[in-house]
């Protein structure tokens, strides 16, 4: 098993919650908060900060000079930010007008999934989840997004490869559609966010699957401790899943001005694979409920089982201990002490009633 790694929701990303124990046991949420802003550098150590942004030239990201203007043109500006300081993240928001607690909530940790709309831009806080084939756990780190009209804004603490990702696909809409919008642009950086869950679930899927395989065969020394650290896990997953259904069905049910109408039905099939990506998850526990079921129903037949083995054996033995009492008596007129063939024809009888009764009781499925 995997050394655990989690989320301590007390305040401090570095707790633990594992999938289980033992060696076929690999898959376990590991949530990460992104941490934005950090005036006393605690958490940043080694962290190399990058303020970036998307060139539609090369189609990457390339880093941003100091000195440089942000100029929103036609096309939108989109500015990545990889474990900012906070005084970092109040110059931006500072250029760009962002509201005081949109900033003060991209600063904390640790925030629900949601969707705060203002009236020239959107604070969306999502998750990414990646599995990790190494460490063999599921790692939910945060993004927080800022977007209006002609710009927006990513956060998170280490390189993501749904950014990469998103930035490809970013690239080829450019070159497909004229006069991009920034609403594309977000909806471009979730879809790739909301893609990456479904690996994910799989993951998850096939660590069940492998759990029930070992509880039928008899392997199910630590089954209910594992089931019990899997049923833990995927609530932990839901936190970061659910509530983002709330955020992509506002964004289909309401005007947004900041960032236009246009893309409403785009947002829409992100909210579906939302809605898909909790149901796996709700099926997943549904399933390990019923594993719970189904391993207390094993236990106790097995129980059962050795219980009537039990009973069988000691009845057999009792017969014979019945025949042997009998004979074992010193009363002076029992005809069969006094015979020659005696001993052997009490073997035979305990012979005979042993044999029976063992035949009967395996025909009973006692033995």
């Amino acid at each position: 098993m995997a050394r655990c790694r989690g989320t301590d929701h007390s305040g401090d990303a570095s707790g633990s919650s594992s999938w289980g124990v033992g060696s076929s046991s690999r898959w376990r949420p590991a949530l990460v908060a992104v941490t934005p802003g950090n005036p006393s550098g605690h958490g940043l150590v080694g962290i190399v900060m990058a303020i970036r942004r998307f060139d539609h030239t090369s189609g990457g990201f390339v880093p941003l000079d100091e000195h440089e203007a942000l100029e929103v043109t036609g096309t939108p500006l989109w500015l990545d930010l990889i474990a900012p300081h906070r005084d970092e993240v109040l110059s931006i928001g500072h250029r760009f007008a962002f509201h005081q607690l949109a900033i003060e909530d991209a600063l904390k940790r640790r925030q629900r999934p949601k969707a705060d709309f203002y009236e020239h831009h959107v604070f969306i806080v999502l998750y990414a989840l990646s599995p990790d084939m190494v460490e063999h756990i599921v790692e939910a780190r945060e993004v927080s997004l800022f977007a209006g009209r002609g710009f927006v804004v990513t956060l998170h603490t280490e390189e993501l490869p749904e950014i990469h990702e998103a930035a490809l696909r970013w690239k080829e809409h450019c070159g497909d559609n004229p006069g991009p919008s920034s609403a594309m642009l977000v909806y471009t950086i979730a879809d790739t966010i909301v893609d990456g869950y479904f690996p994910c679930m799989d993951q998850i899927a096939e660590e069940i699957d492998d759990l029930e395989t070992a509880m039928f065969a008899g392997d199910n020394a630590d089954s209910l401790e594992r089931i019990f650290r899997m049923k833990r896990s995927l609530i932990d997953l839901r936190r970061v899943v659910a509530p983002a259904r709330d955020v992509f069905n506002a964004f289909t049910r309401r005007e947004l001005p900041a960032l236009g109408s246009e893309t409403i039905y785009y947002f829409q099939d992100v909210y579906d694979h939302v809605i898909r990506a909790t149901d796996q998850i709700d099926a997943h526990r549904d399933v390990l409920a019923s594993a719970i079921d189904v391993h207390l129903t094993l236990v106790s037949n097995r129980m059962n089982q050795t219980v009537r083995t039990l009973t069988a054996a000691s009845i057999v033995l009792m017969s014979l201990a019945l025949i042997a009492g009998v004979y074992g008596m010193n009363f002076e007129h029992m005809p069969e002490l006094r015979w020659q063939y005696g001993y052997a024809a009490a073997l035979m009888l305990m012979a005979i009633v042993g044999g029976s009764l063992t035949w009967l009781f395996k025909r009973l499925g006692w033995w």
